[in-house]
């Protein structure tokens, strides 16, 4: 059976206390660490990248949103699940943008938690009831990408035509990185054709129509 590492930020010594115990009788559970705030986490990722991280939202010093983005920034491959004691449609969105795969209720049962984690582990997306609006298919509408925040920065300028190694310079990150967005980007918007991929991104707003 395959380890899967956890680290969790939150303020609260209970609350992380309490998410730690929900796992208990996962033995393929493994927490590296835990931390008051995101700086603290972000300095347990120098001793070993974990396989998920548990960010609450509502932190001091570094909030989960900017914890979030700096995670999947440097670490694309973590999953992250943002989780928080006032969860609704505007932060959960917002934690969406910024890289979480999972956004979770601290109301939620034990169970829900269970299937948050295991949900992340298999690649999928998780969100309670209040986040379904960015996950279902509106009816009789097609289903709209959810970029994070960096992948429609790297997607504008990708249609305007800059390398790996420009927007690598231009966002201050390594060319694998941005490589590695670039591949989650094809990957979801599914386009054949760079025009295709233009024209999205220009209806969207990622990039200005007069400048191209």
């Amino acid at each position: 059976m395959k380890t899967i590492a956890v680290v969790i930020a939150d303020d609260h010594p209970l609350v992380r206390q309490a998410v730690k115990h929900t796992f208990r009788n996962k033995k393929e559970i493994q927490f590296l660490g835990e931390a008051d705030n995101g700086i603290e986490l972000l300095g347990l990722m120098e001793k070993r990248v974990p396989d998920i991280a548990i960010v609450d939202l509502e932190m001091p010093q570094m909030n989960g949103y900017d914890t979030i983005y700096e995670l999947h920034t440097l670490y694309p491959d973590i999953k992250i699940i943002a989780f928080s004691g006032f969860l609704n449609a505007a932060n959960q969105k917002r934690a969406i943008e910024m890289g979480a795969c999972a956004t979770i209720s601290k109301t939620e049962t034990s169970g829900d938690f269970i299937k948050a984690l295991e949900a992340v582990i298999q690649g999928e997306n998780y969100h309670t009831d209040v986040s379904s609006s960015y996950y279902a298919d509106p009816p009789g509408e097609k289903k709209d990408v959810v970029l994070t925040l960096r992948e429609k920065q790297v997607l504008s300028l990708v249609v305007q035509g800059k390398t790996s190694k420009q927007i690598g310079e231009a966002y201050n990150i390594s060319q694998w990185t941005v490589d590695k967005h670039r591949s989650n980007i094809r990957t979801k918007l599914g386009h054949k054709s760079l025009a295709e991929t233009v024209r999205y991104a220009i209806e969207r707003g990622y990039i200005d129509s007069e400048k191209e």
